[in-house]
């Protein structure tokens, strides 16, 4: 069966499929929103001459004896597809075994129940990939009991790269109005490049914080939404990570589960 690519009208993201789920509703891999697969784009006309051939439509007959069966196969084997094409699945224990510490110790953080915790009254604390990515998209599903849940890309090192800080509504530095902010840090130095503040989920509360990084664009979703979009090429590439920040008077506990990037 024949393939074309689509835009997530939600996202942008490009998404590649056959032809046969024009029509269907599916899941962004990236954004997660449920979208309408359009239909594929029409075959230019063959040159005079030449007479295209034409499509070969099943007989009626053949849609007849189409079972349930055979469409849950055919979703189990798109789910597949998208797990295989576009890297997902939870990567959280993935990312418990094999990222290291940036910033802070190992013993500020613990794995337990398929969720990684952070604990800081130090100051700065972060796992980081032990690669590096370019043009990324990564996502976790964040948590804290009282300050913030923040995620990092293209880090250099602890005082290089971009912070996305999540920080919920009711927290005692915030307030009742939550806070995501956008900073590049340099030099070890934070540079504010974008802040979103509502009423968002509160302490205790989880929420889908996702960073999309295309070239210097870079954007920030929370529960499916854009929230927040930036423009910054000073770094171009570094690791990715899990960040959290506290301090003995605003102590931070941060959680974060089902952790994805491509």
């Amino acid at each position: 069966m024949a393939e074309f690519r689509f835009p997530c009208p939600q996202c942008a993201q490009h998404i590649e499929c056959d032809t046969g789920y024009a029509g269907m509703k599916i899941n962004c891999p990236a954004c997660q929103q449920s979208i309408l697969v359009p239909p594929p784009p029409r075959i230019a006309a063959a040159p005079a001459g030449r007479a295209a051939a034409p499509a070969k439509l099943p007989k009626p007959a053949m849609w007849r004896n189409i079972s349930i069966a055979g469409l849950c196969a055919v979703a189990l084997a798109a789910v597949i597809f998208a797990i295989i094409h576009f890297g997902f699945g939870d990567s959280t224990r993935t990312v418990w075994e094999n990222w290291s510490t940036l910033d802070g110790g190992k013993d500020q953080w613990s794995f337990e129940n398929g969720k990684i915790t952070g604990h800081s009254t130090t100051g700065d604390s972060m796992l980081a990939s032990p690669g590096k990515y370019r043009d990324v998209t990564f996502s976790a599903t964040v948590q804290t009991a009282n300050r913030e849940a923040s995620l990092a890309i293209r880090m250099q090192d602890k005082d290089n790269g971009y912070l996305i800080v999540f920080a919920p509504s009711s927290t005692p530095l915030f307030g009742s109005n939550g806070y995501i902010g956008l900073f590049k840090k340099t030099s070890g130095n934070a540079i504010n490049l974008a802040t979103y503040r509502r009423a968002m989920s509160s302490i205790g509360q989880t929420a889908k914080l996702t960073v999309i990084a295309r070239g210097p664009a870079i954007e920030v979703w929370i529960n499916g939404k854009k929230i927040l979009r930036a423009n910054d090429s000073t770094f171009a590439s570094g690791s990715i990570g899990l960040r959290i920040f506290g301090d003995p008077n605003y102590p931070c506990d941060g959680t974060f589960s089902k952790v994805t990037f491509h």
